[in-house]
């Protein structure tokens, strides 16, 4: 289970109601792989550092800066594909229907892009009056990469011991990469294909149009510390 409200991209009610061993599934916080490194560098200029500095005005402004760094890079989440709230069992349900698997690949574009990351040929709307066949939470969104950098330095105020002004410039996602967003989870989304059965996954199924973390972010700070 995810939990009982809607989280992600997953599913508050079942598919079929007589059958909830038919949901279980991973959830939508499932990370199967995540790296996290931080570190903090602290550059070898200034006073009593290998770039010796002796000058008491230069060492304030030059000296003692220290370099942070953040990575964070992780699987994608599970996402729940559907035929956009469609009664197609005709169940009276909550819209939970989901598509079927017609045997066609293995669900993802072979070179998967932002205009297409799920394969349409894999999902199909079921029959009507039946449920389809695929589970919840079977496909996963692009993973998430992001780096961050600053640089700071702290400022010991001379009229009280332990009064200290920091000063941060740090950059968010610093190398602008983008992370991907979710697709297009309803396979019934955008214009059918031209030739394509009523029962097809449309164009708007599987493109991606929005990123998971904002584009590069610069930020400056001051803290008084005391």
């Amino acid at each position: 289970t995810s939990g009982i409200r809607n989280q992600g991209l997953d599913t508050l009610f079942p598919q079929d109601n007589r059958c909830l061993r038919c949901e279980r599934a991973v959830s939508s916080f499932d990370t199967p792989h995540r790296f996290v490194f931080g570190a903090v560098y602290e550059l070898p200029v200034g006073r009593g550092r290998a770039f010796d500095i002796n000058n008491s005005v230069a060492d304030t402004l030059i000296g003692g800066w220290q370099l942070s760094g953040g990575v964070a890079i992780q699987s994608g989440n599970p996402q729940n594909l559907t035929i956009g709230g469609v009664d197609n069992a005709s169940t009276g349900n909550q819209g939970t229907d989901r598509p079927m698997y017609t045997g066609v690949g293995n669900g993802y574009a072979e070179n998967r892009t932002t205009s297409r990351w799920y394969d349409p040929a894999s999902f199909a709307v079921a029959p009507a009056g039946t449920f389809g066949n695929l589970g919840r939470n079977t496909m996963r969104t692009p993973h998430l990469q992001s780096i961050d950098l600053a640089l700071h330095k702290q400022f010991r105020l001379p009229y009280q011991e332990g009064h200290v002004v920091q000063f941060r410039l740090e950059a968010f996602n610093a190398f602008n990469h983008p992370s991907w967003g979710a697709p297009s989870g309803n396979i019934l989304a955008g214009a059918a294909f031209a030739g394509a059965p009523s029962n097809a996954a449309r164009q708007g199924f599987g493109v991606i149009s929005s990123t998971a973390i904002p584009m590069r972010q610069l930020q400056l700070g001051l803290k008084y510390l005391f």
